[in-house]
């Protein structure tokens, strides 16, 4: 074997080296080619690739024409755009009520002076003539809700037009149209006024209208609009949130039949009366009434009517010129805990105040006193619902009803009525007050016999049993409950009343059998009324030891009720008087009693 030199050994490690590093070269540039002729697709998945994307493209212009649609569809639009859209489509359907009254002169209370000494007798006319018959304008608001060439109808409150002389309407382009009343309904506080429009431009004769929303699924939080005339400042437009539901609550204008406001929090003010509240899809949701305010501004607490109930009564008023509702003929009242631990029942109800005579529910054999726990298969949860559940069913209709009478559940039979016809003859009614007499004094309420002058008043109802308030201490738990001088107890714990002594001892029954409330059945002005006292061993001496103290009013902590006054935003109407907690509401004109609802 031939020995190699080291030279020669050394120059064969060098050629090594050096293709070793060529070669590691070449790798690192022939790589990435290779790695990316690799990536390279086929001609196949290329064809695949685009067409994927020609797919996305056309999904995401359908999803974008899509939304387009819903928006014009009326599905909720993007709130954090603003309300741009909302309100200008609607503004044009959106118009300002201008009423104008006449109210009579009174009868001056003296006479003018003649011939004073230093003062022109023009001057006492001017201010103390009583008999010159006063012009008042007043402001609301309204919506149109149908139109044609030659007409146009429009929704609005009661309250607003109520004994109004004149009515204009003044659309969102200024235009001055003198309205008539077509239909109104004093139970729901809505009005329906007529304008001719033929006198306008032939493109501007059918005006723009309004759409009814879904109030039943309108949820607590949600967005929404309010558009009105506040103050007479004409076309305004703010927002707020849902705050609640189910608000039953006292306004002015007598709309017992509503029993669900809607709470909102959109800013209202007088002169917002019948202008609309839009959800975001804007659709009507509510027709805005009143306000809660101590001091008549608005302080975030609105109240409108909700649409599924303004629906129906507009439909009724536009189709045959009023409401055509059922009618039960009772007088009812909601049963509060205390009633009901009263009569030994654990659920809720309507109870019955009073039976009108040969009205539907007397032929059934309906009884006052009697607890409505089911009317028509559905559950009764608070009277003013039994109002409206009656309301709601067809006339003629004969519907099963589920009561409570002294321990015991019946179900009766009976045939609904039709309410306006009942009206029409008289049935549905309310009355006057009362007088003086003597006594036994029991829980701080001080009674006596009914004075004959006072049974002559409710002659008309037969004869009247029970006992006279007299007089109510101011400390006593009868105030809590709005009992006041000139009442009537007819019964407690439904047994009947004759004398004083009758009273006393239905009291002292009840402490005896533990009772903690007894269930008076009090009437006023003709109206029969439950009301739940408490029994309370030491009135008497709470009488002396409290003297200092305020009576009820000042009871900051009691949780608010929601029959507080509401102040309508329009002009009130004419009020009733009812079993109130006198005390516990604030001071205010809109925070007048109302009567019993009537079914």
């Amino acid at each position: 074997m031939k020995v190699k030199s080291s030279f020669e050994k050394k120059m064969y490690l060098s050629q090594i080296v050096k293709k070793t590093a060529l070669s590691c070269m070449i790798l690192s540039l022939v790589s990435p080619l290779a790695l990316a002729w690799a990536s390279k697709p086929t001609p196949e998945a290329v064809k695949k690739t685009e067409t994927v994307s020609a797919t996305a493209v056309q999904e995401s212009t359908n999803t974008s024409s899509s939304n387009a649609k819903d928006n014009e569809n009326g599905k909720d639009l993007d709130i954090t755009k603003g309300f741009v859209a909302i309100a200008e489509a609607a503004l044009p359907a959106v118009v300002n009520v201008a009423t104008t009254q006449v109210i009579e002169g009174k009868d001056r209370p003296f006479d003018i002076p003649r011939n004073f000494p230093g003062f022109p007798e023009e001057l006492f006319r001017d201010f103390f003539d009583f008999d010159r018959p006063r012009r008042v304008q007043s402001l609301g608001s309204g919506f149109i809700i149908r139109s044609d060439q030659q007409q146009a109808f429009i929704v609005t409150n009661y309250h607003v037009i109520a004994d109004a002389k004149k009515i204009s309407i003044f659309l969102n382009d200024k235009t001055e149209l003198e309205a008539v009343v077509h239909a109104t309904d004093e139970r729901t506080d809505i009005a329906i006024l007529r304008v001719k429009t033929d006198s306008l431009p032939e493109e501007k004769r059918k005006l723009p209208t309004l759409e009814w929303g879904d109030s039943e699924h309108a949820k607590v939080g949600e967005w929404v609009l309010a558009i009105g005339n506040p103050f007479g400042l004409g076309s305004t437009v703010t927002n707020g949130i849902i705050s609640s539901k189910g608000r039953d609550l006292v306004t002015p204008s007598r709309n017992n039949y509503v029993d669900a406001f809607i709470q909102h929090s959109a800013q209202i003010n007088m002169g917002n009366s019948g202008g609309c509240l839009l959800s975001t899809k804007g659709k009507v949701i509510g027709i805005n009434t009143a306000i809660f305010s101590p001091s008549g501004g608005n302080v975030g607490i609105g109240f409108a009517i909700p649409a599924d109930i303004a629906k129906k009564t507009v439909e009724q008023l536009l189709e045959y010129g009023r409401t055509k509702r059922g009618w039960l003929g009772v007088r009812i009242q909601n049963l509060t805990e205390d009633m009901a631990e009263s009569l030994g029942l654990k659920t809720q109800g309507a109870i019955i105040g009073s039976v009108t005579s040969e009205g539907p529910a007397q032929k059934a054999g309906l009884q006052s006193g009697d607890v409505v726990l089911e009317f028509d298969g559905k559950p009764i949860n608070e009277s003013n619902r039994l109002s409206r559940l009656v309301g709601e069913t067809p006339i003629g209709k004969e519907c099963k009803i589920k009561v409570w009478r002294k321990g015991k559940e019946l179900t009766l039979d009976v045939k609904i009525g039709e309410f306006e016809e009942a009206l029409q003859k008289g049935k549905i009614d309310g009355e006057e007050k009362t007088s003086d007499v003597q006594s036994i004094e029991v829980l701080g309420i001080k009674v006596g016999t009914i004075p004959d002058d006072v049974k002559q008043r409710y002659a008309q109802n037969g004869t009247l049993k029970g006992v006279y308030v007299l007089k109510v201490d101011s400390n006593s738990p009868a105030v809590d409950v709005g009992l006041m001088r000139g009442d009537v107890i007819v019964e407690a714990n439904q047994k009947e009343l004759n004398t004083p002594q009758d009273f006393n001892n239905s009291i002292e029954s009840a402490k005896k059998s533990k009772r903690k409330n007894v269930l008076l059945l009090v009437i006023r002005n003709n109206e029969p009324r439950y009301v739940s006292l408490k029994i309370e061993e030491e009135t008497d001496s709470k009488s002396k030891d409290n003297k200092d103290h305020e009576p009820s009013k000042n009871q900051d902590n009691k949780e608010p009720s929601s029959n507080h006054g509401a102040s309508s935003l329009g002009k009130g109407g004419p009020s009733a008087p009812e079993l109130p907690k006198k005390e516990a509401i604030p001071e205010h004109p809109a925070n007048t009693p109302q009567p019993a609802p009537t079914a």
